[in-house]
């Protein structure tokens, strides 16, 4: 029997109360965190690891259908413009062109967001698109249009915003305690000002759709991050049923937050393709992607601690200037400063600043690792203030209670990744660093650390289905982003089964099955979905062994499946699986299952450390990352090979962060000057450090069935501290900007 139950799931700091499906039969327990299993926790390639690395893995740009017309977008020069003129008819005229839109059309008018805007609020934004046989005819339609555009007034300094309180929403003011006074009577107290930048995700596969309509069913290819939330989004916009949609994701290049839904490209392809009656391919080039693929907001954050001599933080005042473009959710910049230690003394001023830039998105991590940034650079501050050891400092004022709700954490082993940390990197050795080198370059080692959510929760669903020769496939609602969920998926339902794990399959990225899975972001797929996946799997095993039972005649109890062979608990019986499956024929033994509702009277949160070694060449500001040690709290992780690539590739971001990302936006035109992969400057494998990486790998007890935390945001969280940290430590200067750029370099050293 199935019934409705009401929870709380997360994302990316915002929660929201759902109804969850839960099934009253479903006895799935959780395992034991010591639990004996056989592959979750083991490193598996994964399983399309050979289809990516031969090329045969087909991503949104790959998708050529029959008589696909070809999309261009007419983006705005200037940061903010009105149309004076359009000339739709002329781009309509130019041979090969087979539809044009622009900010009459009935989609700009009806969506929420307007598709195209007749008063482009920053440079890039569409204007209008137009499709045609060929690029080039496209082009030419796009010429055709002879666009005149009324240069109006334009802000992209955020200082000046916040003079003028040009605001995308109310400023929020966050408190506990009093943290005036706590200030005030504080034995020891540090300020720190700092800017952090605006940073582009730059995904290898830049925003693509291909849209392609039969009657009123739309057929389209997204390259997203959430299939069902652009299968909803796209539903919305033409007034369909979710049923008619269908969007497929089969690979994604990259995302990193900018890929949320169906976004611009796939509402545009579509209505496109509804006007032509052809499907239509839509694909950003590269400097469309950098001016309108997704930023991070850049910040100027101030951060005031009080401290009593022995190390105890006694008051957090911390604001932040934040420049949202154009709009966007407030991202939470100063969640690190009102949780991370404990604290009864907080206040936490945000400032969502409006300029003429795109607006703000979430980007890994999004407003915690900006928050991290400036807050655990604080830290160190109070630490060298007090002379205590960094690291010792964070652990005086370590808290297992979630200092917001006042509710204890469903697990925390932060300490325990401050331990790891210290060994894997040498800690105890760091001031040896500092010593005159034989290569005359400055050393320095700095910590950080991370917290972010990553519980997931309902709703999310799988299914599982097992045939007659004992192969199992696994249908989920993943979009699988490069990060191996599917893997995770395949590996979880082997582990339930008790099959082989090459006997195991896992599909998704198909909205057609409505097997429902949640947005890949927000750390929140691997806790979301891994708990359906083996609810799913759970039911079939027990119906495999019932059925054993009545091949055997012998009781359910007295058998067990693993390694693809069913046993009894005597030892008389021992066969092959397909002992029973081949007596299905052409049946299957089917299962559902779907993810319960988090743990009451618990916050769930993921937490880490990392520790940075840098390398400065005072003479020609050259700062350099040697090492990077990371270990993160993550509960139990099922397959530890893509888990270090998840912890890889946030530390690279992170890297690029403190090192060489920076969009920069000329002041006077209001236009990104270096929106172009030859001038944003992203690392290479000449860039990578030594990455070490751990995990306490220790299940979450409170978490449904599984104990998985989620992964994706913890990495880029600290990293850029950490690096900060370590060149304060190298040289005794702090930036007071990051990127750490030559001129920063020179400039803090002068």
């Amino acid at each position: 029997m199935s019934r409705f139950v009401r929870t709380r799931t997360e994302m990316e700091g915002r929660y929201e109360d759902v109804w969850a499906l839960v099934d009253e039969s479903d006895d799935t327990e959780s395992w034991a965190p010591d639990a004996a299993l056989s592959l979750v926790g083991r490193p598996v390639p994964r399983q399309d690891g050979a289809a990516r690395a031969a090329g045969r893995a087909r991503f949104t740009v790959d998708v050529r259908l029959a008589g696909t017309l070809h999309a261009v977008v007419l983006r705005s020069p200037v940061a903010h413009g009105r149309v004076r003129s359009l000339d739709l008819d002329g781009a309509r005229a130019v041979p090969g062109v087979r539809a044009v839109i622009g900010p009459d059309s009935e989609l700009s008018l009806t969506t929420r967001s307007p598709l195209l805007r007749g008063e482009p609020g920053y440079a890039g934004a569409p204007v209008a698109v137009v499709a045609a046989d060929t690029l080039e005819a496209a082009h030419a339609g796009v010429l055709a249009l002879a666009l005149d555009l009324e240069v109006l007034p334009h802000l992209v300094d955020v200082e000046e915003g916040l003079r003028e309180q040009r605001f995308t929403a109310d400023p929020t003011d966050e408190a506990r305690g009093d943290a005036e006074v706590a200030l005030a009577a504080a034995e020891v107290t540090v300020e720190l000002s700092l800017e952090t930048p605006g940073q582009l995700q730059t995904a290898l596969e830049p925003h693509a759709a291909v849209a392609s309509w039969e009657g009123e069913r739309l057929t389209i290819w997204v390259s997203t991050q959430g299939m069902f939330a652009a299968r909803d989004e796209l539903a919305r916009a033409f007034g369909l049923r979710k049923s008619d949609v269908r969007v497929l994701t089969e690979f994604v290049g990259g995302g990193f937050g900018a890929k949320q839904g169906a976004g611009f490209e796939a509402l545009a392809a579509a209505e496109l393709s509804r006007i032509a009656g052809r499907p239509v391919r839509l694909v950003n080039d590269r400097h469309g992607e950098q001016l309108d693929g997704g930023r991070r907001a850049a910040s100027r954050q101030t951060v005031r601690l009080g401290a009593s001599r022995d190390g105890t933080i006694t008051a957090i005042d911390a604001d932040a200037v934040i420049g949202m473009g154009q709009g966007g959710w407030m991202p939470p910049v100063l969640i690190p400063a009102r949780t991370l230690y404990r604290c009864a003394d907080v206040r936490a001023l945000t400032f969502p600043v409006k300029t003429n830039l795109r607006a703000q998105n979430a980007f890994r991590a999004p407003g915690v690792m900006e928050g991290t940034t400036a807050f655990e650079q604080a830290i160190d501050e109070l630490a060298l203030a007090l002379d205590m050891d960094p690291l010792e400092l964070r652990r005086r004022n370590h808290t297992d209670i979630d200092q917001v709700s006042g509710s204890p954490y469903s697990s925390n082993q932060l300490l325990a990744c401050y331990d790891r940390a210290a060994e894997l990197a040498g800690w105890a050795a760091r001031g040896e660093l500092r010593e005159p080198q034989p290569d005359g370059l400055l050393r320095g080692m700095g910590c950080a650390s991370q917290i972010w959510w990553g519980g997931g929760g309902p709703p999310s669903h799988a299914t599982v289905r097992l045939d007659s020769e004992g192969h199992a496939t696994v249908m989920t609602g993943i979009q699988d982003i490069g990060t191996g969920t599917l893997t995770s998926a395949q590996i979880v339902a082997a582990e339930e089964l008790g099959l082989p794990l090459a006997h195991v399959r896992a599909l998704g990225g198909d909205t057609a099955p409505n097997v429902y899975g949640p947005i890949a972001g927000g750390s929140q797929t691997t806790p979301s979905v891994m708990p359906a996946v083996r609810s799913a799997a759970a039911k079939v095993r027990k119906t495999l062994l019932q059925l054993a039972g009545d091949v055997f005649e012998i009781a359910v109890g007295d058998l067990e499946v693993s390694d693809g062979r069913i046993r009894s608990r005597d030892g008389a019986i021992d066969v092959e699986v397909t002992e029973v499956t081949a007596k299905l024929g052409d049946a299957t033994i089917d299962g559902s299952g779907s993810r319960g509702p988090n743990p009451g009277g618990f916050v769930v949160h993921t937490f880490g450390c990392q520790i940075a070694q840098v390398s400065v060449d005072a003479a020609l500001g050259e700062v350099r990352v040697e090492r990077v040690v990371a270990v993160h709290d993550v509960g139990r992780i099922v397959n530890p090979l893509t888990a270090s690539s998840q912890v890889e590739g946030g530390v690279l971001q992170g890297v690029a962060f403190a090192l060489t990302e920076e969009l920069v936006v000329d002041p006077t035109t209001g236009i990104p000057v270096n929106a172009y992969l030859d001038d944003y400057k992203i690392p290479t494998i000449a860039d990578t450090p030594e990455i070490v990486i751990d995990f306490p790998g220790i299940a979450d007890e409170n978490l449904p069935t599984t104990g998985t935390k989620g992964l994706g945001e913890p990495p880029i969280i600290p990293t850029a501290a950490a690096i900060a940290n370590a060149f304060a430590h190298a040289t005794g200067r702090r930036a007071v900007a990051l990127p750490l750029t030559r001129d920063r370099v020179l400039e803090a050293l002068a």
